[in-house]
């Protein structure tokens, strides 16, 4: 069983109407606990009765809880979440919460050592005590398939320093179309193409994987031998919420297995096209299910 970490942020995604589990890396292991690998979170919640229930929700989602942390001096995080007519979401994160303060603790070196992957993305790096742990552990997995889910919320000085530091300490990159035009002015290589500028990065940054993803109209993956384009596949959204997350995964489980550049798109593209028809970031699913939907 290959161990998937998610390492970063965990907190509850709050509807109008109901509250999920939600995070940007802890739904990526969530994911991949569905297809069969071994979910760990580390990430940190409050002393409080949110965090308690956050907790025992990942545990029945099959999520490896054991590096959450509890922190006293802040609560548990929360992102409100609106969905437009298109099944859309828009965002409003707390500020200051307890997965900003995430320290580094005995059992992570190992953690870092021996796991197979870890997704990462910029959120919980927003405040320097969680960046530096969350630096620190992806320099100290040496052997993991490093994943870094861009997935900004606004722009300044310092997500473009998160994001330049973060480049130089993973394997694969994922990004949308939005987080693309922006990322290539902030590096002044407005000249290139999508396709050309993933090429750059991978020389620039020494990266295996470089992936771009465009909602209903598919993926553009790139390595150091092709680039592939997939098309997207036709649904009748839901909730987008987590889509993305459910790329990250898909990919990890599919590149971890030695999968082509293209039964690795079309792989990730399927899972989060499965997640925007269902309610919530992390569906219940299994492999089977994904292999019989259409």
């Amino acid at each position: 069983m290959k161990t998937v970490v998610g390492l970063g942020e965990v907190l509850w995604d709050i509807y109008p109407d109901s509250r999920t589990v939600g995070g940007a890396p802890a739904n990526a292991a969530l994911h991949a606990a569905q297809m069969g690998a071994c979910g760990v979170i580390v990430s940190a919640v409050g002393f409080d009765r949110d965090g308690d229930e956050l907790i025992l929700q990942v545990q029945t989602m099959g999520g490896d809880v054991r590096y959450i942390q509890k922190n006293i001096m802040y609560g548990t995080g929360k992102v409100k979440i609106n969905l437009d007519a298109d099944g859309c979401p828009h965002f409003e994160c707390s500020e200051d919460t307890a997965f900003d303060h995430l320290v580094w603790q005995s059992g992570l070196e190992n953690l870092a050592a021996t796991c197979d992957a870890v997704a990462v993305g910029t959120l919980a790096q927003r405040q320097k005590e969680s960046r530096t742990t969350i630096q620190h552990f992806l320099n100290m997995a040496t052997s993991a398939l490093k994943v870094f889910d861009v997935n900004f919320r606004g722009w300044h000085e310092g997500i473009e320093s998160i994001i330049r530091d973060t480049l130089k300490t993973i394997d694969v990159v994922k990004m949308n179309d939005e987080e693309l035009n922006q990322i290539r002015r902030a590096f002044g290589q407005e000249s290139l193409s999508q396709e050309a500028f993933l090429s750059w990065l991978l020389q620039e940054y020494q990266i295996q994987v470089a992936a771009l993803t465009l909602g209903s109209e598919g993926c553009v993956l790139v390595d150091a031998n092709e680039c592939v384009r997939i098309a997207g596949e036709a649904v009748q959204a839901v909730d987008m919420t987590g889509c993305g997350d459910a790329f990250v995964s898909g990919m990890i489980i599919k590149l971890l297995s030695g999968a082509s550049l293209k039964e690795t798109g079309e792989f990730a593209n399927r899972v989060g096209a499965f997640t925007a028809t269902k309610k919530g970031a992390v569906p219940k699913y299994t492999v089977n299910d994904l292999a019989s939907w259409s």
